[in-house]
């Protein structure tokens, strides 16, 4: 039976059946991209610009899932792809890749850790809201961020050339909602609920 005879026409493509595609897979082979937030155009919507090839993010290898951490804790967030080594039968394609972030240490931030008491102890279901100079952000604490990943728990904050947040509001699952002021930036923030908060260092900053 010829190859066509395993292609159906769609009036949206060309859908091929597993017996032309055989023991060869398709998936991988294509460029990673790494989108940056550009802002608000004119008309009110975000644009976004690939700098996955300036950024030296633009990879080939077969990415299945992706977790966001300070793995070095130096205030900024990396990223750690996990790959599947698909057809090609190089297990080099199958290693992690991290993408180490040299830039973002360089502005302001904040890091905050939540412990739960009445809550679960890890949070999830945490909100977190800063105000900074006019601007609002917002993070929660979720479990099961990404296929076979999971971001770390300690949310990050980006406050660019702002020095302190000026009111970071806590809202626990239980539903008691801790309010703080002035919380400096470039600080590591523990937060026991219903028992304050502590104030102190990245790891890595405290080394230095």
């Amino acid at each position: 039976m010829s190859a066509v005879a395993h292609i159906k026409e769609y009036k949206t493509g060309t859908f091929y059946t597993d017996e032309f595609r055989g023991d060869i897979s398709w998936n991988g082979y294509e460029h990673n991209v790494l989108l940056r937030n550009d802002g608000r155009g004119p008309g009110g919507s975000l644009r976004f610009t690939d700098v996955g090839m300036a950024a030296g993010a633009d990879d080939e290898k077969d990415g299945r899932g992706m977790a966001i951490a300070d793995f070095d804790n130096d205030g900024d967030l990396d990223i750690a792809i996990n790959n599947n080594p698909g057809d090609s039968g190089k297990e080099e394609r199958a290693r992690a890749t991290l993408l180490r972030n040299n830039v973002g240490e360089r502005r302001n931030w904040l890091a905050v850790e939540l412990r739960g008491t009445k809550s679960n102890r890890d949070g999830v279901g945490a909100v977190v809201r800063i105000e900074a100079g006019g601007e609002k952000q917002m993070r929660f604490v979720t479990a099961g961020s990404g296929y076979a990943s999971q971001n770390s728990a300690r949310l990050y904050f980006g406050l660019n050339d702002k020095t302190q947040a000026d009111v970071m509001t806590v809202r626990w699952p239980s539903g008691l909602v801790e309010k703080f002021e002035g919380v400096k930036a470039r600080q590591l923030l523990r937060v026991t609920e219903g028992k304050g908060i502590e104030v102190t260092t990245l790891p890595a900053m405290a080394r230095r």
